[in-house]
């Protein structure tokens, strides 16, 4: 690399790190190359600064460390005392606003660099307690912009120690309150500022439910409320110039289906029962058949894939939502994309059994012809594979004879 080109890189390593403007990171780049100038090192001597910017990151007296543990205390304090005087904030305001705004940048910029440097601290028990004080804020009247704040710091606090996820937070009524914002917030009309903390409680609760946990009775009682989910249906199908909330809209969803082994029982498709006839839910199904064509699966689960478990559901026998909100358009595109995936999958995947299991509850009780689905010659091919390979997951070779044994035109000769 020549000099231009190092300059170049380490200028904008400062930027995406600090998200400074590049005057500052200039600047900040020509007073290291200063120092540098200063002394002459050798090879061995430079591997010497790396360990020590090594030590640096593992003090126990790191800067980041300090400062982490003064803004809790001071959000504590906060806390206290406007849970003591039971009204607004007043006086404290300014500082709790600037804590938390303070907090929330010191957090993101660990996870965005994936340092773990405060995982430990946070699993100490007296700053478990102020965290709980800190959680304690979204229940009390601090307002709605600190409450979406309050919601992000919780988030990013999971993603550095999981463990607080189950020990501290599924359990506390900030999950309770995620509820109440996303639906005090639903019909506010306070703009941006609306749109971004029910954004942040929504990302808090898809986080938790991801967890596969246990929530408690009353939690899981007002998230499968009718009235809570209709208003989430609602949101999806006004809203969708809101690409932003529409997106974590559809993650929450999915991330609570998964939630449901037997559809009959699903709070989500029962609420889709009810509005039928009200609500379209035509814009849903459209972005999720856009995702499956992507083969994006917002929620990353490991083993299950959240949008053919959601389809899958629709179709089941056991609820009637299949006709109500999958037309045949939709019911095509779902397959003509099912049949390029099987055509790139391997038949010893398990994963492609889920695109086989969906296939079949697709094209359950439904006449097959070239209009209704036109990819009859490359299942054909797909199954004659399948079939014929000794790989084939025994899973996939029963769903697949299945198939063709409600659809005698997807048989061939050769299989």
């Amino acid at each position: 690399m020549n000099t231009d080109e190092i300059v170049s890189d380490i200028i904008s390593l400062i930027h995406s790190t600090t998200q400074s403007n590049y005057i500052i990171c200039s600047k900040v780049s020509s007073k290291i190359f200063s120092y540098l100038s200063q002394i002459q090192y050798k090879d061995n001597q430079w591997n010497e600064l790396n360990d020590a910017i090594e030590r640096f990151d593992q003090n126990i007296d790191h800067p980041d460390l300090q400062q982490f543990r003064q803004l809790i205390q001071t959000i504590s304090l906060c806390s206290n005392d406007c849970e003591e005087r039971n009204y607004t904030l007043g006086r404290d305001r300014n500082t709790l606003t600037n804590s938390i705004d303070q907090l929330r940048d010191l957090l993101k910029s660990h996870v965005d660099l994936r340092c773990f440097l405060l995982a430990k601290l946070i699993q100490q028990q007296d700053i478990r307690l102020y965290l709980i004080d800190l959680m304690n804020l979204t229940g009390m009247n601090v307002g709605d912009e600190i409450h979406g704040i309050l919601c992000d710091i919780v988030y990013l606090l999971c993603q550095i120690d999981p463990t607080f996820t189950i020990s501290n937070v599924i359990d506390h009524p900030i999950v309770s309150n995620c509820i109440r914002i996303i639906q005090t917030n639903i019909y506010s009309k306070g703009g941006n500022n609306m749109k971004s903390t029910m954004i942040s409680a929504l990302n808090l609760l898809t986080k938790l439910l991801l967890t596969g946990e246990i929530f408690p009775v009353q939690t899981k009682s007002q998230i499968s409320n009718p009235t809570f989910l209709r208003c989430i249906f609602e949101l999806i199908e006004n809203h969708r110039d809101e690409n932003e909330l529409i997106t974590i809209l559809i993650k929450f969803l999915l991330s609570f289906n998964l939630r449901f082994d037997y559809p009959h029982e699903n709070p989500i498709l029962l609420t889709l029962v009810d509005i039928n006839g009200e609500i379209s839910c035509q814009e849903l199904i459209e972005r999720l058949i856009l995702l499956f064509n992507r083969n994006i699966d917002p929620t990353e689960h490991k083993t299950t894939n959240s949008i053919i478990k959601f389809f899958g559901d629709l179709c089941d026998d056991q609820v009637i939502t299949n006709n109500m909100f999958l037309s045949d358009s939709n019911r095509r595109l779902i397959i003509e994309i099912i049949s390029r995936e099987l055509s790139n999958r391997s038949c010893s995947d398990e994963m492609t059994t889920g695109y086989l299991s969906l296939l079949e509850l697709l094209l359950r009780n439904q006449i097959i012809i070239s209009e209704t689905c036109t990819r009859i010659d490359e299942l054909q091919t797909c199954f004659r594979f399948y079939l014929n390979s000794e790989n084939c997951l025994d899973d996939n070779r029963f769903i697949i004879n299945e198939i063709i044994r409600q659809h005698k035109c997807l048989s061939t000769n050769e299989i």
